[in-house]
């Protein structure tokens, strides 16, 4: 039997999403199709409103029941679409510590190369003390897995 790998809930997410995309995307082109073709058989009406006319009762029908739908469905596939690039479930972030002791006048540069050193990680909080003329900082940050 082979070893097949099982998708991650992220995979599920992300094909649901595609698939759904596809969907919005088909049902798109059809408002669009039927759009057109209403435009072509309401020509005279869009002749007669663009020569001073007033709007005729075909032309608000197709206002009313085609502008609101396209821009709502192209809201709908970005937002579904944005899921490809999110992730679902993100694992649980590390929690680390680290002590720094440095002078008083040192102890800036010395935090701040620290800080420097990590990167993406997320400082969650530093605790500060001061013993005589050293002062000792204790930095509590997360790194993601």
């Amino acid at each position: 039997m082979r070893n097949q790998k099982q998708p991650t809930a992220q995979r599920i997410v992300e094909r649901r999403a595609q698939k759904a995309v596809g969907m919005l995307k088909r049902l798109h082109r059809r408002l669009v199709e039927q759009l057109i073709d209403e435009l072509i058989e309401a020509e005279e009406a869009l002749v007669a409103m663009e020569e001073g006319g007033w709007s005729p009762y075909d032309v608000q029908k197709i206002e009313e029941r085609f502008l609101p739908r396209l821009p709502n469905l192209q809201q709908m596939m970005q937002q579904i679409a944005s899921v490809h690039s999110e992730p679902v479930y993100a694992p649980a972030p590390i929690y680390r510590h680290k002590t720094l002791k440095a002078r008083e006048g040192e102890f800036d540069g010395v935090l701040g190369e620290f800080l420097k050193s990590l990167g993406q990680a997320e400082v969650h909080g530093v605790d500060v003390h001061r013993d005589g003329g050293d002062v000792i900082a204790v930095v509590l940050y997360s790194t993601p897995q």
